[in-house]
């Protein structure tokens, strides 16, 4: 079932941790023809407002941070390092003035030959373990940003669901840790990270989908 705009209209943290084992899906045209590629969350982190130095929303409404204050649902696409785009998804309560979930790693599940042509390596662990290497292996580009992912009538091929399979086969758990790469609001353990129970040992470890290993 494809996810809501209601889904998105909560605290950004707890959207955060509960886009963990959700589905990303997105069609891709390659070649003239559209191909389905996916993957299930393994890795997010939240991003708020005037509470968190470390969001670009923190200072103020400008042209690039905008989506950040726009619609719940929407996509909040930016380019940093001159070679990496980073998905984002607009979240919050009521009571934000904005806020995003930046999601950091996938599992892919479909169209993973498609993946590893964009991302030029056969090693599965490197497509989609990080931001960049998410967005190049979907195609996610700045084109993409301010884009409803809830609404059908108009987005039938970008977007989350959920993902009912995982509950019955897959075992997890969602653990808090403090985010990555940023040198303010280190104390926010806004980084959510899934922990998959091993058939044999039932032991809860970390996913090997992540773009850092916890």
């Amino acid at each position: 079932m494809r996810l809501k705009k209601s889904f998105f209209e909560n605290e950004t943290p707890k959207v955060a941790s509960s886009l963990i084992g959700k589905v990303l899906i997105k069609y891709t045209n390659f070649m003239g023809n559209y191909f389905k590629t996916s993957g299930i969350i393994t890795e997010t982190e939240a991003y708020g407002n005037t509470d968190d130095p470390a969001s670009h929303a923190y200072k103020r409404l400008t042209l690039r941070n905008a989506a950040m204050f726009g619609e719940v649902g929407r996509l909040y696409i930016y380019f940093i390092y001159g070679n990496h785009h980073c998905l984002n998804i607009v979240a919050r309560n009521h009571d934000q003035l904005a806020g995003a979930v930046l999601i950091r790693s996938i599992e892919p599940i479909e169209g993973i030959s498609l993946m590893k042509l964009f991302r030029k390596t056969e090693n599965i662990y490197n497509l989609t373990t990080g931001p960049g290497r998410l967005a190049q292996a979907f195609k996610i580009t700045i084109k993409h940003n301010n884009l409803d992912v809830t609404n059908t009538a108009i987005n039938n091929y970008f977007y989350f669901e959920e993902n009912e399979s995982i509950y019955q086969y897959h075992k997890f758990k969602v653990a808090q840790t403090i985010r990555i790469g940023i040198s303010t609001g280190i104390e926010k353990k806004w980084r959510y990270i899934m922990l998959r129970q091993d058939r044999h040992s039932l032991q809860y470890q970390p996913s090997k989908f992540l773009s850092k290993r916890s």
